[in-house]
């Protein structure tokens, strides 16, 4: 499906919705939404962004009106938070690393093997545990984030030449991360050296031999063509990777409730866009990847259980030094219950 018929169906739905209702409106507010991600037609990071753009605007009868930046014209991702807080714009699209500095709570979605698969995160996500960090960080950080959708699934760690296929096959791997400190935790307890690298600095440190490797999903790796200077993945799925939304509660809270309404409205549809395509990407990512040459290795479930009992149990206590021990516990029994709801248990 391409993303023009992504587009007529999602505005032609909400189109027909306002015809129950009263004429079109003239803007009254503007929502000015910024993110660092280029516009790709049908993925992930890109689509279900202007599906939510799209829907507020046809949702709302043109009362709120949107304008998107893309592809970081108004700065970075790191900058864009700032600028979201401070108001400047309203909107911007941070992974939860982005988050960590200044609310650490949202570091327990990154205890390293949390979920078994994908329905089991999306259960904890959008229920109890998943709404309350949403509240809380509107309350206690000015950003209110909308949904938590996929940074394209779960990540997997990818080495220029070195096959990795259990724990101690990482030792001795210098490892781009993220600069977040639990991810860097991860890494550690697995042998390897972590070192933060931006995400516009990555290819070039890959290439050059700054770092031997780096993690994240298959749909991310894809973006910049991390292929072309990595041979090797092992699907170990350390990290479940989400991202959000997070708009300006000040500038949230300014709207009137059925505008509140129709930003609940189309998170909901931006959210089933995202996850999606995040699946179908993933799906003929990896086709693609070892068309290109790519070696993926799928752990057996002893190797993974080897890597959950190397990494989880450290990372789970440096956790409890960062943030609120009861968050970790609530976290862990709603996993719990989606495990069990599922048959995994």
């Amino acid at each position: 499906m391409s993303l023009r018929l992504l587009k007529v169906l999602a505005v032609g739905a909400s189109l027909a919705i306002g015809a129950l209702g009263a004429a079109a409106h003239a803007a009254e507010f503007t929502m000015r939404f910024a993110t660092a991600s280029p516009e790709l037609e049908n993925n992930f990071s890109w689509t279900h962004l202007e599906v939510l753009a799209r829907e507020i605007e046809a949702r709302s009868g043109g009362r709120i009106e949107v304008e998107m930046y893309p592809g970081a014209q108004l700065g970075g991702i790191e900058s864009l938070v700032n600028q979201v807080k401070d108001g400047i714009i309203q909107a911007c699209d941070p992974a939860d690393g982005h988050f960590a500095s200044t609310f650490p709570d949202i570091q327990a979605f990154g205890v390293p093997y949390l979920f078994v698969n994908r329905e089991v995160a999306w259960r904890v996500l959008d229920g109890p545990v998943g709404e309350a960090m949403r509240e809380r960080m509107a309350k206690e950080v000015g950003l209110r984030p909308l949904f938590w959708s996929e940074n394209g699934g779960f990540r997997h760690y990818t080495s220029a030449s070195k096959e990795m296929k259990s724990p101690d096959d990482m030792v001795g791997i210098k490892m781009r991360t993220m600069n977040h400190p639990l991810h860097m935790e991860i890494a550690k307890s697995l042998g390897m050296s972590p070192t933060p690298i931006a995400w516009g600095e990555l290819y070039t440190a890959l290439q050059t031999g700054v770092v031997d490797g780096q993690e994240n999903s298959i749909p991310t790796f894809m973006v910049p063509k991390l292929y072309e200077v990595q041979k090797n993945m092992v699907l170990d799925g350390h990290v479940y990777s989400i991202n959000t939304v997070a708009i300006n509660e000040a500038w949230y809270q300014s709207l009137p409730p059925d505008l509140q309404g129709v930003i609940r409205q189309a998170a909901a549809v931006a959210l089933e866009t995202n996850r999606g395509l995040s699946v179908a990407n993933e799906l003929s990512g990896r086709t693609f990847l070892e068309s290109e040459g790519v070696s993926i290795y799928d752990p057996t479930a002893e190797e993974k259980a080897q890597f959950r009992a190397k990494a989880q149990p450290a990372a789970i206590e440096w956790l409890k030094g960062q943030m609120d021990p009861q968050v970790l516990d609530e976290l862990m029994a709603a996993v719990a219950e989606a495990e069990e709801f599922y048959g995994y248990r």
